[in-house]
């Protein structure tokens, strides 16, 4: 009985470790900055720019019309850039710099295009509500 007990204790603690270690392999600011982009390579513009820290103290409605405006301006812009470079292929993480008081970073990447080239790029990300955003103000 006492085995069939730890054994059970250990499953659990290995389930909890487990589940722990996949929700924090997400939060940091390199793989939330590649769930950003992988949405807008989808075309799930909306929920790129629900990845957008904007600048605090707007109304509601001010959010939602700079929101709005993104969309747009993604919808218009980025597919074209994409098809010029022959498609969005992935991107990769180089570095992540997290400021010493945990609520900032820049992370270095390379986005990588479907005619061959590569184009590298920095982007400051912030924390807010424990979730890391992409710094638009910057």
């Amino acid at each position: 009985m006492k085995r069939i007990l730890s054994f059970s204790m250990w499953i659990v603690a290995m389930i909890i470790m487990a589940s722990c270690s996949s929700s924090s392999s997400s939060a940091t600011p390199g793989s939330a900055l590649k769930g950003y982009v992988d949405d807008l390579k989808a075309g799930n513009y909306e929920k790129f720019v629900e990845g957008m820290a904007l600048e605090e103290g707007l109304t509601e409605d001010q959010i939602n019309e700079q929101k709005a405006m993104w969309v747009s301006l993604l919808k218009e812009k980025s597919s074209k850039e994409f098809e010029k470079r022959g498609g969005f292929e992935s991107i990769e993480i180089i570095s992540e710099e997290i400021a010493e008081d945990g609520n900032s970073a820049v992370v270095t990447f390379t986005q990588k295009f479907g005619d061959g080239s590569q184009k590298e790029n920095k982007q400051t990300m912030v924390k807010r509500d424990g979730k890391w955003l992409m710094d638009m103000n910057k």
